[in-house]
């Protein structure tokens, strides 16, 4: 099957449709450069972390700050103002949000495939950043549902944009690092997002309420910044401002071992259902979605846990700044640690589950006059982090083919919406200030969590194992120049092996 797929492509492009492959398969060919010396390599790799991950990190960072606007603002009048009763927060602040984010998934999907990806990535910036501003003008649940279901399908572009984007241009040993650093921006936001909470709730306005500025200030910049991203954010090497024409045959040639590809715009079923019936692919939704329940917790209820520990509302979103601070060290952590050992990944996802488990059964147990306890517990959760960033880097460089790996990244957030929208339902009022319900339902996520990465590495291994067999019986070599012809990893099972 495998082989008349590729047998089909290679032939398409003799007949001419050209459409069918990558848009790198052209370049290359006009651009013949050859293996890259030690030196080009170093000197490609660096324009590209110097241009392109600031952009990914500051863009990661106001996505976060923007969707946990409402989190910041919520001790500060906005639950008052707006009328909001009962669950009716968790809705607003989470649920809704991620229902809508969830829904969008599919269409992101299509949109990623079928036009440039930076410019997509820019306006949906923009945008996000115009809608949050309105929420300063809601005053009841309904305008802010509203609001915020519209900022979840906005927002939702950019995760798996950027597990595209990062596919593109680092190879696959690279990608684990440079998902790490702009999966920072989480980290960073949680710390600006703290400090700069704590000098917004210093503004006195009598027209405009404490909790409203939140919302002017963070989508002022955001609409800003994103007028940036339009004229500066590449959709590819192929059209990046920053390299000259042989520089941009370079980037091509280093990631042509990749077999992943850079761009193609055209929408192949054939890829999708192959995606959907993936095995690697659903073991990957299933650590994603579990790792996500907790950190929809943290998200939505990060003040509110914080200050229900015994702290002021002041010093409660002071207080915040260390969980981005914990997170930044265990994800750079994971980011190192695979640059340093191969095939590390899963056995990372794994080990950061325990921390964090040990964490989540102190708060369930810890009396809640154990202040500092809670607190530390709370912090020691935060180890998890790692996860997204480790189980992103596998989806960027284990699927192979554009469609399918827009597929998979829409499925992985797919998961990470239904963990979100799940999280916050399990902060029931009635159990306030100590949420049993919640953070007991983080432990058995966790757990849960090393059992999937496990089941996946052996699943993995096994896989590797099958393809060295049917390459040594079948004894031939796969075609030397298909590394752009848009095939899947299941198309290239001659020569495409799975990290882990």
């Amino acid at each position: 099957m495998e082989k008349n797929a590729d047998k089909t492509t290679t032939a398409s492009i003799r007949e001419g449709r050209q459409d069918d492959v990558d848009e790198a398969y052209a370049f290359a060919k006009q651009h013949v450069v050859g293996p890259l010396s030690d030196d080009d390599n170093k000197r490609i790799l660096s324009k590209i972390d110097r241009n392109l991950l600031p952009l990914m990190i500051i863009t990661y960072t106001l996505n976060f700050m923007d969707k946990n606007a409402l989190s910041y603002s919520a001790n500060f009048g906005l639950t008052t103002d707006n009328h909001l009763v009962g669950n009716q927060y968790s809705w607003a602040s989470g649920s809704i949000f991620y229902l809508a984010y969830m829904v969008s998934q599919p269409f992101v999907a299509r949109l990623i495939v079928r036009f440039p990806i930076g410019r997509f990535v820019a306006i949906a910036t923009m945008l996000w950043g115009a809608v949050l501003m309105t929420t300063a003008a809601s005053r009841s649940f309904a305008s802010l549902m509203t609001i915020r279901a519209i900022l979840g399908c906005l927002e939702s572009c950019i995760n798996p944009a950027f597990i595209v984007i990062s596919s593109q241009w680092w190879t696959r040993d690279e990608q684990p690092l440079r998902i790490s650093y702009w999966y920072l921006g989480n980290s960073i936001g949680q710390v600006c997002g703290g400090l700069l909470g704590y000098g917004i709730a210093h503004i006195t306005n009598r027209t405009v309420p404490n909790w409203a500025w939140f919302f002017l200030i963070f989508g002022a910049v955001t609409i800003f910044y994103g007028g940036f991203l339009f004229y500066y954010f590449p959709d590819s090497p192929l059209n990046a401002r920053w390299l000259s024409e042989h520089d941009r045959a370079l980037a091509i040639e280093r990631v042509r071992s990749n077999r992943t590809g850079v761009e193609n715009h055209v929408w192949k079923w054939s890829q999708f259902k192959e995606c959907m019936l993936d095995v690697q692919c659903w073991i990957l939704v299933a650590t994603f979605f579990l790792d996500d329940i907790p950190a929809g917790g943290v998200a939505s209820f990060g003040s509110i846990v914080v200050k229900g520990f015994g702290y002021s509302t002041l010093y409660s979103t002071l207080l915040l700044v260390p969980l981005g601070v914990i997170q930044a060290i265990c994800i750079l952590f994971g980011g190192f640690m695979t640059r340093r050992f191969k095939n590390i990944r899963t056995w990372l996802i794994a080990g950061c589950q325990v921390p964090a488990l040990i964490g989540a059964v102190l708060l369930y147990t810890l009396p809640r006059e154990n202040q500092r306890g809670l607190l530390g517990s709370y912090y020691v959760v935060q180890t998890h982090g790692i996860v997204g960033t480790l189980t992103m880097s596998l989806v960027a460089s284990n699927f192979a083919g554009y469609t399918k790996k827009a597929t998979a990244s829409a499925m992985m957030y797919v998961a990470f919406c239904v963990g979100q929208v799940a999280a916050p339902q399990l902060f029931i009022p009635s159990e306030a200030p100590a949420y049993k319900s919640a953070f007991l339902a983080a432990f058995v996520c966790f757990a849960l969590c090393i059992l999937f990465s496990i089941a996946l590495r052996f699943y993995l291994i096994w896989e590797n194992k099958r393809r060295d067999r049917l390459s040594h019986a079948e004894g031939e070599v796969g075609n030397s120049d298909n590394e752009f012809l848009d095939l899947t990893d299941k198309q290239q099972k001659d020569v495409f092996h799975y990290v882990l």
